[in-house]
């Protein structure tokens, strides 16, 4: 079995990029290592797994009964257009990913074009729950980066988030949105519609959970990251301290990405915080 296919499988499964990575490194088969129990190097890695990973490594059961669903998703996959980009692949987007985190796959659906570093892209980001000023305010910054040829980022949440993909939408432009969650599980599901019309309108989602992979509350800090690393650019609307708008802000800082607010949106403790980092304030301003 082509190792590509293997560590595939073994990502299903439940194991995580960073034990695959260190196996990988040093051998040319996964499967038989991890479940061979006669393979001379069966126990080499056993320290590295996690205690799920360990448990995973007793169960080859596992494996056998996801192998028809896995085939027949691959085959769905490749009917619906659904690229998977392998990390150690000439066409994998390195630049999207923080030189230590770097995900084995990564799950694209939608117009693959809009990757291409040459067309700027802008991620727009906010509250969960905006007022209604700042719904307003979204929809406005949104058409004043669709009208300088922006592509428009966001994450698919309630919010900010669905008024920056749904405004460009209006507008006949490509978004592209960044999940948590695998295209399954489609996240919050009060958006699958959204999904759907992204794609339909050239628009592109991203996610590195794959089909039968689970979220957990790191999934969400991954992809605060890539929204924050994929952009030129970044605005938040509206957001608080304990916010995931602010993590995705840090991520942005640290990559030295423009960083812009409105002042006349949040309140003065993100605003200090903003100005700490060189953030822009465009409140009465052109962004």
């Amino acid at each position: 079995m082509d190792i590509k296919i293997e560590l595939l499988i073994l990502k299903q499964v439940g194991f995580s990029d960073k034990t695959l990575y260190k196996i990988y490194d040093c051998e040319n088969v996964l499967l038989e290592i991890i479940y061979n129990k006669n393979h001379p190097f069966y126990n080499k890695y056993y320290d590295v797994y996690t205690d799920k990973e360990k448990e995973l490594s007793r169960d080859f059961q596992s494996v056998l009964n996801l192998m028809d669903s896995f085939k027949n998703k691959m085959k769905e996959y490749k009917n619906k257009g659904i690229k998977i980009l392998y990390r150690f692949s000439d066409n994998f987007p390195l630049y999207l990913f923080d030189k230590d985190k770097i995900p084995l796959f990564l799950y694209c659906y939608g117009n693959l074009n809009l990757l291409d570093e040459s067309i700027k892209k802008v991620s727009i980001i906010g509250s969960r729950k905006p007022s209604l000023e700042s719904e307003v305010k979204a929809r406005q910054y949104t058409k004043r980066y669709i009208k300088k040829g922006y592509v428009t980022i966001s994450g698919l949440a309630l919010g900010i988030d669905t008024i920056v993909h749904e405004e460009t939408l209006n507008n006949k432009r490509e978004t592209i949105s960044i999940l948590p969650s695998s295209f399954e599980k489609i996240y919050p599901k009060e958006n699958e519609q959204l999904f759907y019309n992204i794609i339909k309108n050239e628009g592109l989602i991203l996610s590195t959970i794959g089909p039968f992979e689970n979220s957990y509350k790191s999934s969400f800090l991954d992809r605060n990251t890539l929204i924050a690393n994929i952009c030129d650019e970044l605005l938040m609307v509206e957001a608080t301290m304990k916010s995931g708008s602010i993590n995705t802000v840090r991520k942005a800082s640290v990559n030295k990405k423009r960083i812009f607010y409105d002042s006349s949106l949040i309140k003065k403790d993100v605003i200090d915080y903003l100005d700490t980092i060189g953030a822009i304030d465009i409140f009465e301003k052109d962004c």
